[in-house]
């Protein structure tokens, strides 16, 4: 079709093409008065005169479907024979984007959006239309980050002479189901097609592949490969229900799209043996910066449950559980670097993520052929490995974990190291059982940190897609998305009063803005390079960061003025202050590789713990009464000092992975711990 940017159609102007399909091209749009964005379709067929009644008939239908997953038609109209539709705008792109292939999705997740496509099909069906085209390129984020089903072109084609004079097979073909593949498609063939997507979300592909003829011939006769087979922890029960939504005879499979939906939720339910996560409600809007980036969205069911009511730890609680069965053993795996990746990620911003990721593996490996010096000998100290709890609830790197305020829950995220996507929820979960609670979806990249209000009602993230959001802790909702940042948030923290936010990132600069409107108050560029930690004093008056330019600024938090330079050998992975704010705590890389200790008021070091060179520190965290010092390592250790008198007391060991951060709960000797293995760790002193 001939391109048409800059064309009118009715009273919007096309503006940019946004994609093309086998049956439609799609641009963005812009209304001549009223300046709103929409979206229109145009089909790719030529109307006979005949077919006009049945595309106004069929246009009219689609336009009546009100649903709060569906992709709101607002007009139609024929130019030059050619029918097109005008639709809402979906400014966040598609969950193709959002989950590119070969990713693999939390079962939670898979189940909260096969429930909400679901109604909007069951919707549809109501009104007699069949979607015929389910897949997750028609599946779109919009602007409250609702999940939408769109592109009802393919039920508009079927009833137009050409389609029906050549007998064309409209959809997608693998999720086509086989009735649909035969021309005799049934309200069923879209539970198909949503049973084929939910298998490519959990497995991370779809279970036909290979060429258009060989797809159509294993689609009308061959037995979906075993989900089971290749994910050995997934229940037989969800496996069970996805076969029987692929079931090659449609009276086979459920009586309707949602009764699959619900069996499917019900199947996770009974192996997970745990309560029903809270939904993120989808309607919750922005505050401050209206606009949302590509996100995920959750819809609350009609009763959703409400959190379990917060209940503080005691520091003489009884011992956490031990790991559950789905925590069993992990295999030891291939050890990442945090030093690596962080350093290639803000030094080589302006490679862009593909020279990134190229120049990351060379540095691999050159480090896997490096010797690496044996540390000197020493009097032993007590090793601890095991966990009381460990949480395996993430697929990829688990960049942060940070207590509530009352230690009841903890709050987790991270990502893929080479995608920078994948996994990157946070993770909302109950401390003492592992229990999800619910996943927040709102970022688009990779998540750095999570922060805690001092308040424990909200939750604010930093992620590399230069946002900072921030949320209602409770139900994840009411998200004020900070758009202050030019480059990748890598730091974030709350003032004590929890009125103001500090966040910081590749663009050299600490941001201080309001917590309730994002609204900046200032920005401190004292830095020369990317800043890597930023922590606000308990006291309220100070704010420290820290830069890969090698230096640890003190500087007043009301007016931004510096008040002390700490300078370091090198670029520092993380600050922490003392509870009385009189100390600080900073640990850098190479050529020590050294945990410090500053007094803020002369502006002295007061202890360095240092180790044989080439195991960098990435973490560093005081305990609640400023007794003892944690630091978290890139060899796969936390180690625990007491201060008085000065001496290391622990190494853990449990981890298999550079450890990314620690964390001392507020009350009592417990520590969660998170890592490139995947997990958070749950532990305490002896």
């Amino acid at each position: 079709m001939t391109d048409r940017i800059g064309q009118q159609l009715g009273h919007y102007r096309l503006i940019r093409k946004l994609g093309s399909g086998g049956f439609a091209d799609v641009y963005q749009a812009e209304h001549i008065y009223l300046n709103t964005p929409a979206a229109v379709k145009l089909l790719n067929a030529s109307l006979a005169s005949g077919d006009i009644q049945n595309f106004h008939t069929e246009a009219k239908t689609i336009a009546r479907l009100v649903h709060p997953h569906i992709v709101r038609v607002l007009d139609f109209g024929i130019e030059a024979s050619i029918p097109y539709l005008v639709m809402e705008y979906a400014p966040n792109g598609t969950m193709r984007h959002r989950y590119p292939k070969g990713t693999q999705v939390p079962l939670p997740l898979v189940i909260m959006y096969v429930k909400q496509i679901a109604s909007a099909l069951q919707y549809a069906h109501s009104h007699r239309l069949i979607h015929r085209d389910v897949k997750p390129e028609n599946l779109l984020l919009g602007h409250d980050n609702g999940l939408l089903l769109g592109d009802f072109g393919a039920a508009l084609l079927t009833r137009t002479s050409a389609m029906l004079s050549t007998q064309t097979v409209i959809g997608t073909i693998s999720y086509m189901a086989p009735e649909q593949l035969t021309g005799k498609p049934t309200p069923a063939s879209d539970q198909y097609a949503l049973g084929i997507v939910a298998y490519e979300w959990l497995s991370g592909h779809c279970p036909f592949q290979g060429s258009r003829a060989e797809v159509h011939h294993l689609q009308l006769y061959a037995p979906p490969p075993s989900l089971c087979a290749q994910m050995p922890a997934l229940s037989p029960a969800v496996e069970y229900v996805i076969m029987k939504a692929l079931a090659k005879q449609h009276k086979q499979r459920f009586a309707t799209v949602l009764t699959f939906a619900e069996a499917l939720e019900q199947a996770s339910l009974h192996v997970q043996a745990s309560p029903r996560p809270l939904y993120l409600a989808a309607g919750g809007g922005t505050q401050g910066n209206a606009a949302a980036l590509a996100t995920e969205a959750i819809l609350a069911p009609s009763a959703t449950p409400p959190l379990p009511p917060t209940v503080a730890v005691p520091a003489s609680a009884l011992p956490l559980p031990e790991t559950i069965a789905r925590n069993a053993s992990r295999p030891a795996q291939k050890r990442l670097s945090r030093r690596v990746f962080l350093g290639s990620l803000v030094g080589l911003t302006a490679l862009g993520s593909g020279g990134i990721l190229a120049l990351w593996l060379k540095q691999q490996e050159a480090i896997s052929t490096r010797a690496t010096l044996p540390g000197p000998t020493a009097t032993p100290i007590p090793i601890k490995s095991n966990a009381l709890y460990t949480y395996t609830g993430h697929l990829d790197e688990v960049f942060t974990a940070a207590w509530s305020p009352d230690d009841t829950y903890i709050a987790s995220a991270g990502g893929n190291t080479q995608t920078r996507q994948g996994d990157i929820g946070v993770h909302v979960w109950m401390a003492q059982t592992g229990q999800d609670v619910y996943v927040y979806p709102g970022h688009s990249v990779l998540v750095r940190m999570v922060a805690w209000s001092p308040s424990g009602t909200r939750i604010a993230s930093a992620s590399e897609d230069s946002t900072v959001q921030v949320w209602d802790a409770r139900s994840g909702n009411n998200p004020l998305i900070y758009k202050g940042h030019s480059d990748k948030v890598l730091a974030v923290t709350w003032s004590p009063d929890g009125s103001s936010i500090a966040s910081a990132g590749v663009d050299k600069t600490v941001q201080v803005w309001d917590a309730n409107t994002g609204q900046i108050k200032f920005s401190y560029t004292g830095h020369t390079k990317a800043v890597t930690s930023v922590a606000w004093s308990p006291d309220g008056t100070r704010i420290a960061s820290a830069s890969q330019d090698g230096d640890v600024y003190i500087w007043d938090a009301a007016s931004g003025t510096t008040q002390k330079l700490f300078p370091h050998k090198a670029w520092i992975g993380s600050v922490a202050w003392s509870l009385d704010s009189t100390s600080l705590a900073t640990v850098d890389y190479n050529p020590d590789d050294s945990v410090r200790i500053w007094d803020i008021s002369t502006g002295t070091g007061k202890s360095i713990f240092s180790d044989a060179p080439a195991n960098p520190v990435n973490t560093v965290a005081w305990s609640s009464d400023d007794r003892f010092i944690a630091a978290g390592y890139d060899k796969n250790q936390v180690r625990i000092w007491v201060l008085d008198p000065i001496e290391q007391i622990l190494t853990y060991t449990g981890h298999h992975a550079s450890v990314l951060s620690v964390q001392w709960a507020h009350n009592g000797n417990s520590l969660a711990s998170s890592s490139f293995d995947k997990t958070v760790q749950i532990w305490t002193l002896p």
